[in-house]
């Protein structure tokens, strides 16, 4: 195995056995290992977690998405479009990279509520005392949220774009934390 002159310049040693010591950026940090078809290896930041908060499995995802798969168009009896495959497949990554990610941060998690609005959208929603949260997978480069903690629309629902990892982070902190935020 080779590492490619671009990665070295991350590295700060390689000692006799072959192993990479990283800089302290990368302290408590777990990697993967994926090597080209050139000999040079790639180093894939991976998050860990823990078995005790049973995290979605393959299997566990393929069974809550079965049903909105099998939608098709009218599926309301309302004309609302089945949702997109697109949609079906991002969320379905989204959702394991989402609790991973609440998870690794300690941030805590509760698996959504997973639907589909009349425009073929996936959405996923969680409530917790009279917060709601729903995102919309609305592509696979847009997820949008709407936060809301009451009735008025002007003065007690927010929406925006999710970009980041860190984005989903804020709003679960808002959706758990909220006597937190009061004190």
């Amino acid at each position: 195995m080779k590492i490619g002159r671009a990665k070295l310049e991350m590295l700060k040693v390689a000692d006799q056995k072959g192993r990479i010591l990283l800089g302290s950026k990368y302290a408590g940090k777990h990697f993967a290992v994926r090597e080209e078809a050139d000999g040079t290896a790639v180093l894939i930041p991976v998050l860990i977690v823990p078995e005790r908060d049973a995290p979605i499995t393959s299997r566990r995802l393929n069974a809550i998405f079965a049903a909105l798969e099998a939608l098709r168009d009218n599926w309301d009896d309302n004309g609302s479009l089945a949702p997109l495959p697109e949609c079906i497949a991002y969320a379905r990554e989204a959702i394991a990279l989402l609790q991973a990610s609440t998870l690794a941060r300690s941030v805590q998690w509760a698996e959504p509520h997973i639907g589909s609005n009349e425009r073929g959208q996936v959405t996923l929603e969680w409530w917790r005392e009279g917060r709601t949260l729903t995102l919309f997978v609305r592509s696979g480069d847009q997820v949008d949220y709407l936060k809301s903690w009451g009735s008025n629309i002007e003065s007690e629902m927010e929406d925006g774009t999710v970009e980041r990892i860190a984005d989903f982070i804020a709003l679960s902190h808002w959706l758990y934390h909220a006597e937190e935020q009061k004190a």
